[in-house]
């Protein structure tokens, strides 16, 4: 994936300029649980991060972002200061254009923060390197055990408190989501590179927010 491999590399002038990140997510709890537990991190004031819920997945979600910014009149992609708006889904089951949501919020100026086969990738990728393509029961079973271990109870899908319970454990994550992708470098298809994930470069500008 050419872009997944290019870092956002904007520096925020943070001085004199509102700079607002929007991010779109195919998930109404669980994606928006965990970001708004990780925008709690950033205090600057001029930095403004606003984090939606739509329910829609793929395309839908990528021209839900893409009505919004024109109807809200953003520009997106400034070199200086601006705003900033990214995408946020999985691929699922049921037939939606994965690959061409991609290619379509790209070319869009849109940042995709995609998760083959879902979310819960990322969250196992912070405890475990798992390079085998598995389902999401599998994956939401497995999960499950590390959770445990833990914390001493179940994982719970829209739980407000998960990025806490497995934020010291971030930079695997960000490590295993960078090997999973060098790994898939030569797939042309991102629904071929399973498992994968993007969602670390998502972390990582937000991280940068924090400096």
């Amino acid at each position: 994936m050419k872009k997944t491999k290019q870092r956002f590399n904007r520096k925020y002038e943070t001085r004199d300029e509102l700079n607002i990140i929007y991010i779109f997510t195919e998930g109404e709890e669980t994606e928006p649980n965990y970001f708004e537990s990780k925008k709690k991190e950033i205090r600057n004031p001029n930095i403004k991060i606003k984090i939606k819920g739509i329910g829609y997945n793929t395309v839908s979600l990528v021209d839900y972002a893409d009505k919004f910014i024109s109807e809200n009149h953003i520009e997106i992609n400034k070199s200086c200061s601006g705003y900033d708006c990214w995408v946020v889904f999985d691929r699922d089951d049921f037939g939606n254009d994965f690959d061409g949501a991609i290619k379509k919020a790209e070319s869009l100026g849109l940042k995709v923060a995609y998760s083959n086969e879902c979310f819960e990738l990322w969250f196992l990728l912070h405890f475990n390197f798992i390079d085998n393509a598995i389902g999401r029961k599998e994956l939401i079973e497995k999960i499950d055990k590390e959770i445990k271990k833990i914390s001493g109870k179940s994982y719970q899908k829209n739980s407000k408190n998960m990025y806490e319970l497995i934020k010291h454990l971030e930079e695997n994550a960000i490590r295993n989501a960078r090997k999973l992708l060098e790994l898939h470098k030569n797939k042309s298809l991102y629904s071929r590179k399973d498992p994968s994930t993007t969602i670390h470069l998502l972390v990582e500008d937000l991280n940068e927010l924090k400096k």
